[in-house]
Formats: structure tokens, sequence, C-alpha cells
């Protein structure tokens, strides 16, 4: 039996909460430049709005690997659910056991 949660998170969220953590990574570097004394009005905006491309090509580039990252690994598991359920047994069992000494 498979289950299947596509709209568990929405795109939208994701997008909106990517954007949110963009504007806030903006607004320190505003912050770290004036403290160290720069000036951010210094800078030309046809080279802000090269930089702001080169980002938004990245970010695309992260998404794509990211989705074939994902659509690998959910195959993998989808033709072969035993040996993946014993992986995440055994990982899940070495994480605690380091955990649990880090705790004593």
């Amino acid at each position: 039996m498979e289950l299947y949660y596509k709209d568990l998170i929405s795109e939208e969220s994701s997008l909106e909460k990517l954007v949110d953590d963009l504007m806030r990574v903006v607004q320190g570097v505003e912050e770290l430049a004036h403290a160290a004394g720069a000036n951010p009005e210094d800078f030309r905006p046809e080279e802000l709005t090269s930089r702001l491309a080169r980002l938004k090509e990245r970010c695309r580039r992260v998404k794509e690997r990211t989705v074939a990252t994902a659509q690998s690994a959910d195959k993998i598991v989808r033709d072969h659910p035993y040996a993946a359920l014993g992986w995440a047994l055994a990982l899940g069992l070495l994480a605690g056991t380091v955990l649990g000494r880090r705790r004593d």
C-alpha cells in the first residue's frame, strides 16, 4: 500500500518562506555593512542587478538538484523498500548511540 502526500506542504508556502529568508539575509548583510562602515549606496545598480540574477539562477539550480535527488531517493526506496528500512533502522540506532554517549 502506498501513500501519497503531495499537498502536505504547498509549494507556495515554501517559496514564500524562501523569499522571507532571503529578505532576512539581505537585511543582515545591510546591518553588517553599516557596522563595518561600508556604505551600501556606493554600489552600482547594475552590479546589484547582476548579482541578484546570479543568485536567482543558483537558487533555481539548487531547487532542480534537490528535486532530482528526492526523486532518485524515492525511486530507490520504492525499488528496495526492505533494504531502505534496514538502513534507516541502522542509521537510527547509530545516531541514538552517538547522541546517547554525548549526554553522559
